[in-house]
């Protein structure tokens, strides 16, 4: 049912920025003011500001950028595919890149950043108020009287000034005139999809699958496709809407601007202003145009008093229009202010821009300055009741969602045109600060195109019976669940007994009981901690000249793969501490919880002397936890999280840059498994067909899917014939869905078991349906021997998995050797690059002195970006540096090797990957 709560809506506060001209402006400089306004009243005025200096080369950097961009979209009238040439995407790089600079040197000036300063300044002291989410606008409004000049400022890269990096929020968008607010958005919200020609391959499909992410929040959609112009005149005059949705081709060559309604006709949007008119007084408060060029349509539609409309700037590559409305759908369903959905929808496009220069230039708001944030109502689920054979889309139809369905996909190609527009312009960002952490947080509920949707797993922030701090120790108790580690009762009275002295500051008697436990037959790296953390306090107390350095390592104990993390860093510690570094090592439990890994870094935050922490196991848990760490400057060294630009995703909140990773990206792990599934030396499947089970409500698996449906269908024609979520408690793991006869391989990408075990459960369900029918490309998460004595013979030669380091790598044969001779066997790629973070960090302390901060650490781990000499040398894979670029992400690993399981029922290497010449190794 409908939830009858609404959500409120949140006060405004704007920062205005009046731009005017008093002669050729970008020659001679622009005149500024500064306005705060709040709640549509200016409640404080500068005008002593000094000038924003000119900017000459501006329009001409600008048109060379514009002609290449236009020359690499697609027309309005669909041509047929083509192929942008090497040399032309070269060119629309560079273009991209000379005008993105040289916006970067016109930001630097000391004008912008007296201009930061102020806004920056003046948003804290009035945001800190009792308000829950409060929008900051930043408005800069441009009294000029040339056109051209209006029209450049519109379009350049405002988000490269700096002040979005101070207002990590912030989101460049633009305003329209002041006019009365209208009420939020309020379920059931009824949404009008119009879907246009297709002409020239545009794949409008998708955007229909992402548009279901809002029917699955309670939306009424009324789908039409390639309507005539007394259709859409019916829908507006007699049926009240909240949304309008266009996907298609369009452009702001005429004024209101032109959209291709079906393959023969084009629609001035003007000729529907009264029908527009009159939806808007009936409530359409959003309008969203998926298509090109939409500026000149944006204008229009705020003339008629849309409070909010969202458009791209420029002309825009199908992929690109794609890929933002579904990040945008993400998040905007699930809660968050439609300025900051769009904002990280944006920024998400960041990776794409290796084949599409500039794409995050173009998605933009245009927005009534005086309407408080749209925030998508509050919503519970029915029951579902939908007839499954309807495939029509037809007007008044609500389809439930489909299975992926994807093609091949073409380069397209638009012109951008010119167009005659308004005197005045205005600019403008939005920046969400305070926003307080409520109750309850719902995780989306099939967030990426699932087969059936599921109620919203609900993740209480509740504080665990018991206080964090027993779940944090350094010796003095006891954390690892015997039934885990499985000491005997002997081995377990000596344990206990060394935590006891521990506890009490017998440090000796400590070592000489945990020297009792040797690892190789208790595998238990909790004990080989304690005994080194007692060990460097006594070496400490005879020789107080010896500083003691303390890291943390944080990762689930109830889990064998927090169990393996343990073990690479007690395997490191142990041997820094026998080469005469005293590195103490403090263990904390996060039970594979994001709340609860919040909570640990929030006590390992606040103990001063820990420097860094390895950890953590999943990416929702790592991310969770970066907005403690970050704030707090302590570095987070990562062996296995690996959810893609993890830095920069405003989830995580990594204002000030700690996080670094041993491990490679999703992207890699992706692109790894797809060239295995689709080249000679792996399975041979060209363009090949997949059905694909994840979970639409975790970080890592979304992700993970997400790269490889990008690598498979864009580079290798493959298809993603549908997907399945294993979240859904209505997916029935008693047999196999009838898609998976016509597959090539199944890709299954189970959560790291963040929370619960449900997703990884039904995986082993699944590979044992399968009967070894099919090849199974299985996520990290599936490398655990746990996974194979669950599944026996059902994953031989049929389970194919991808992951940074196997003992049978030549390069890896010494460091495979060390961890038997220390735990007797279960070589895994998580101890491995456990080991790695500590050798990383401790290489940072040696760089640092005696007298080492935390600043410091993340200063040396950063350095290694560009100064290869300072970076640590791996005892992992012989021969290979450790070293960090300038997204944290480990720079030498660029491919990964190859995993299947073998007659003995154990992870197995079938191809290769060597990151040095394997010749050179002795």
């Amino acid at each position: 049912m409908v939830s009858s709560s609404k959500p409120q809506s949140p006060k405004n506060i704007a920062v205005v920025l009046e731009i005017s001209s008093d002669g050729d402006s970008f020659t001679e400089g622009f005149p500024v003011k500064l306005q705060i306004v709040k709640d549509g009243q200016i409640i404080k005025e500068e005008d002593d500001l000094p000038r924003i200096p000119s900017a000459p080369e501006m329009p001409q950097l600008y048109q060379n950028w514009q002609t290449i961009s236009g020359e690499n979209s697609r027309q309005l009238q669909a041509v047929p595919a083509q192929i942008t040439n090497v040399a032309n995407l070269e060119a629309w790089r560079t273009t991209a890149e000379d005008l993105e600079k040289y916006c970067s040197r016109w930001f630097q000036h000391w004008a912008f950043k007296n201009l930061r300063d102020r806004i920056v300044a003046k948003t804290k002291t009035i945001s800190n108020t009792s308000v829950p989410i409060i929008p900051i606008i930043i408005r800069i409004k441009c009294q000029i009287e040339n056109d051209q000049q209006n029209e450049i400022l519109r379009r350049i890269p405002w988000h490269t000034w700096d002040l979005f990096n101070e207002l990590r929020n912030g989101e460049f968008v633009l305003f329209t005139a002041f006019r009365e607010p209208v009420p939020t958005l309020e379920a059931p919200v009824k949404v009008l999809a119009i879907f246009g020609s297709s002409q020239g391959g545009l794949q409008l499909e998708e955007d229909r699958r992402a548009l279901e992410l809002l029917e699955q929040r309670g939306a009424e959609i009324t789908w039409i496709s390639q309507p005539t112009e007394e259709e859409l005149s019916h829908l507006l005059f007699d049926h009240h809407w909240q949304i309008l949705f266009f996907a298609g081709h369009s452009s702001s060559q005429v004024t209101s601007g032109l959209i291709q309604i079906r393959d023969s006709r084009f629609l001035r949007v003007k000729d529907l202003r009264n029908g527009l008119t009159n939806a808007v007084r009936h409530g359409l408060k959003l309008a969203i145009f998926n298509s090109c060029d939409g500026l000149g349509i944006a204008d229009f539609l705020t003339e008629l008093e849309i409070p909010s409309v969202i458009v791209m700037r420029e002309p825009v590559p199908d992929q690109i229009a794609r890929k933002f409305l579904l990040y945008f759908l993400q998040e905007f369903s699930q809660g968050k202010p439609l300025c900051l959905a769009v904002r990280q929808a944006r920024d998400r496009l960041e990776v794409l821009q290796l084949n599409f220069p500039a794409a995050t230039w173009l998605p933009v708001a245009v927005l009534n300055p005086n309407q408080p944030e749209f925030i998508w109502p509050d919503y519970t689920q029915p029951e579902p009741s939908i007839d499954t054979d309807k495939d029509t889309v037809t007007e008044q139809t609500i389809v439930a969602p489909q299975p992926i369905s994807q093609r091949n996909e073409p380069s397209l190609l638009l012109h951008w045109r010119s167009l005659s527009l308004r005197r005045q312009i205005m600019l403008g960002l939005v920046a969400l600060l305070g926003i307080s952490i409520p109750t309850l947080v719902k995780i989306n509920q099939c967030r990426l195109f699932p087969s059936t949707c599921t109620t919203p797993v609900i993740i209480s922030n509740t504080p665990s019976p018991q206080p964090v701090v027993n779940f944090i120790s350094s010796g003095e108790k006891l954390l690892i669940d015997n039934s885990l580690v499985k000491l005997n009762k002997q081995y377990l009275s000596l344990k206990k007994i060394g935590i006891k002295a521990f506890s009490e500051g017998k440090y000796a008697d400590a070592v000489n009981s945990f020297e009792e436990l040797p690892s190789r037959l208790t595998k238990d790296p909790e004990s080989l901690i304690y005994r080194n953390n007692a060990f460097v306090y006594l070496r400490h107390t005879n020789n107080p000249s010896l500083p003691i350095y303390r890291i943390a390592v944080a990762a689930p104990l109830n889990d064998n793969a927090g169990f393996d993390i343990l073990a690479g860093v007690a395997q490191a510690q142990d041997i820094a501490v026998k080469q005469g570094i005293n590195l103490q090592v403090v263990i904390a439990n996060d039970l594979n919880q994001p709340f609860q890994s919040q909570q640990i870094a929030q006590k390992l935050s606040e103990d001063k002397k820990i420097l860094a922490v390895v950890g953590h196991f999943t990416s929702p848990n790592t991310c969770a936890a970066l907005k403690i760490y970050s704030p707090n400057e302590l570095v987070v060294m990562s062996p296995t999280s690996t959810l893609v630009n993890m830095r920069t995703n405003p989830d995580c909140g990594d204002i000030n840059k700690v996080f670094f990773r041993t491990t490679s990206s999703s992207q890699i792990e992706a692109r790894s498994l797809v060239e295995y599934l689709v080249k000679p030396d792996g399975l041979n499947k060209p363009q090949p067909k997949v059905v694909v089970f994840y979970n639409s409500q975790e970080l890592f698996s979304r992700d993970l899917f997400a790269e490889f449906n990008d690598i498979v269908t864009n580079e290798f024609n493959g298809r993603i014939i549908t997907s399945f979520d294993l979240s859904d408690s209505k997916f029935d793991t008693n047999q196999l869905p009838p898609q998976v006869k016509d597959a090539d391989a199944l890709l299954l990408l189970p959560d790291g078991r963040t929370n619960n075990n449900t997703a990884w459960d039904k995986a082993i369900d699944i590979i044992k349906l399968n009967r070894r029918e099919k090849p199974i490309l299985g996520a990290n998460t599936l490398y655990l021997q746990e996974a194979i004595n669950k599944t026996q013979n059902a994953t031989v030669n049929r389970l194919f998995i991808a992951d940074d380091w196997h003992p049978k790598q030549c390069s890896a044969a010494a460091f495979a050797q060390q961890i038997r001779n220390y735990w007797g066997g279960d070589l895994n790629g998580r101890m491995a690059l456990s080991f790695d973070a500590v050798t990383a960090v401790l290489k940072a302390i040696q760089l640092s002195g005696t007298s080492v901060n935390r600043q410091q650490i993340k200063e040396k781990l950063s350095q290694t970006a560009n100064k290869p000499e300072t970076a640590a040398s791996s005892a992992t894979i012989k021969g290979l540096k450790i070293s960090f670029d300038s997204r944290g992400d480990r720079k030498e690993i660029t491919k990964q090797p190859i995993f299947t399981v073998n007659e003995n029922l154990k992870f197995d290497l079938v191809k290769n990957v060597e990151n040095i010449s394997c010749q050179n190794q002795k």
